[in-house]
């Protein structure tokens, strides 16, 4: 007997509960559609998409420039920072949203104006291993602003490192003030 020759079949009770669970992912989508959840979460995305350290141009500005020495305005350490910051956007959406639908949606929608703005940069945070260490460090014990710290150090791959870890748990904590207000204001209805 070969493998193709195996079927496998399942009780009415497993299609019956994956039938479920779809309607149950239906209706949430139906439902968070109909009361503007998903448009609301579009256009979180599309406004988190700004965010930058610097003042240059419009959008999201995490003003660093009376919290950092002027060393870390070096172009280097601003990707780093910007790294930092789309990873802050992502983990709020995903820690302040509750329904997954509507996380995602922003989420979706965020990376999607990143890769329309900056191609480069969004085939740069996509390809690259930063999130990994960023989620690593969520993950390990200890204050987490100061584990966010140790990654960028560790990213910028620099000699002082003391100063790197405080200048990632500052732009970790001013983005988190920020990206919190931000998803406050989208007023979300039924979380």
């Amino acid at each position: 007997m070969n493998d193709n020759d195996v079927k496998i079949y399942h009780s009415k009770s497993e299609l019956n509960r994956g039938k479920n669970d779809l309607s149950v992912a239906f209706d949430a989508v139906i439902a968070h559609r109909t009361n503007g959840n998903i448009d609301k979460a579009r256009k979180l995305g599309e406004v988190l998409a700004t965010i930058t350290p610097t003042g240059n141009g419009d959008g999201i500005i995490v003003d660093l420039k009376d919290h950092l020495a002027p060393r870390y305005f070096a172009p280097d350490i601003l990707y780093q920072i910007k790294v930092l910051l789309v990873f802050a956007c992502e983990t709020l959406i995903q820690l302040e949203i509750p329904e997954s639908v509507v996380s995602t949606t922003a989420i979706s929608s965020m990376y999607e104006n990143i890769r329309l703005n900056s191609q480069g940069f969004y085939d740069n945070i996509s390809n690259g291993a930063a999130f990994t260490f960023y989620y690593l460090a969520i993950q390990k014990d200890g204050e987490l602003s100061d584990n966010i710290g140790e990654a960028f150090a560790m990213l910028c791959s620099v000699k002082n490192k003391e100063g790197f870890v405080k200048a990632g748990k500052t732009v970790w904590n001013l983005a988190v003030d920020i990206i919190q207000k931000e998803i406050d204001k989208i007023n979300f209805i039924g979380f």
